[in-house]
């Protein structure tokens, strides 16, 4: 199963994901995958656990698909958006899938 088809999945039965991210461990719930503005496949998700570069780990991001390592599906409770998502869809040219 590619990481595409495992984000896809992931969403449509709200699971969270774990993975390695530029360096960082990563727990997110996904929310949407598809191709951005600048053409690269994003996952656009909210970080629930781990780390990161900046040091915050609650928060909404967008991740390169090509970036992450070792995807896999986590047990860590999947969290609902907390914020209208609608805004940050305008960041994808073609989704492939959204909650």
């Amino acid at each position: 199963m590619s990481t595409v088809d495992m984000i896809v999945t992931a969403i449509e039965k709200h699971q969270t994901l774990a993975f390695s991210y530029h360096g960082f461990e990563r727990v997110v719930s996904p929310y949407a995958v598809g191709m951005s503005t600048t053409n690269e496949l994003k996952m656009l998700a909210y970080q629930t656990d781990g780390s990161s570069n900046s040091g915050v780990v609650h928060k909404l991001r967008y991740f390169s698909v090509e970036d992450m390592q070792g995807v896999e599906v986590s047990e860590a409770f999947y969290e609902p958006a907390k914020e209208e998502l609608s805004p940050h869809y305008a960041q994808f040219t073609k989704l492939y899938q959204k909650i």
